[in-house]
């Protein structure tokens, strides 16, 4: 196993298709993964088997997204592994006193997971809500 903090749009590409996620051009992954916060990837014999990105502001608030893990390596730990990743090089980041606000938006069914990843669940204090735009 080796873990990668750098990965090329087309790794972010076929991970994305893997999982059945939407369609999106290589040109755009690019844009994305140069604007991340953090890009961590999982290879195993030199192919990409987990990748999650940390978006956000560079101070106080950061999104966890593009968490994925192929299906046959569900189950085995890299998911976590990933998440835990992000987080620690997420806290290298930060300054003495300095906080920063991760939050994710787990696919349904996930929740549990990113608990089990020490994220908290509070809904009486928020709930997710998305829009994908197009430019048609």
């Amino acid at each position: 196993m080796e873990i990668r903090y750098k990965i090329s749009p087309q790794d972010l590409y076929d991970m994305r298709k893997a999982v059945d996620w939407r369609t999106i051009h290589l040109k755009q992954l690019e844009k994305a993964l140069d604007n991340s916060m953090i890009v961590v990837g999982i290879y195993e014999k030199n192919t990409i088997v987990a990748t999650a990105r940390l978006v956000g502001d560079y101070s106080c608030k950061g999104m966890l997204t593009d968490v994925i893990v192929k299906p046959e390596y569900q189950g085995k730990g890299y998911g976590k592994l990933i998440v835990t990743k992000i987080l620690e090089q997420c806290r290298k980041n930060l300054d003495v006193g300095d906080k920063i606000c991760i939050e994710a938006n787990p696919t349904t069914g996930n929740r549990a997971f990113y608990i089990s990843c020490g994220l908290e669940y509070k809904p009486e204090e928020q709930d997710g809500v998305y829009i994908w735009l197009e430019n048609i």
